[in-house]
């Protein structure tokens, strides 16, 4: 019962930390503002999907889902995965990123 306990809890730990799923948090945090679509797809690939704005801006959506043993897969949902994440990227009308940020879609029990 101990053991199950302390596995809890650092279950309970891991969860409650700012983990990411994909590898481009802090390039993402240095290119706000001056980096463009074209900078952007060549680190990171082309995006998932694209939607344009009525301001002439887009949003750019990657998928990236755990699988087994923590391996990060940048191709969409992958079935039995639990652990997916969006990461949703906003570029101005000339292309420049302007915010970005990741949307958990781990499912809840």
């Amino acid at each position: 019962m101990r053991q199950l306990m302390l596995t809890f809890g650092l279950f309970m730990l891991v969860m409650g930390c700012d983990v990411h799923l994909h590898p481009y948090k802090d390039y993402l945090d240095q290119s706000v503002g001056h980096a463009n679509h074209d900078v952007i797809a060549e680190k990171m690939g082309p995006p998932h999907s694209v939607v344009g704005m009525d301001n002439g801006g887009s949003v750019w959506t990657y998928e990236f889902c755990s699988v087994g043993s923590g391996v990060i897969q940048p191709m969409g949902p992958v079935p039995q995965s639990p652990n997916c994440e969006n990461v949703i990227l906003v570029f101005d009308k000339s292309g420049r990123l302007v915010r970005w940020h990741d949307q958990n879609l781990t499912a809840s029990p």
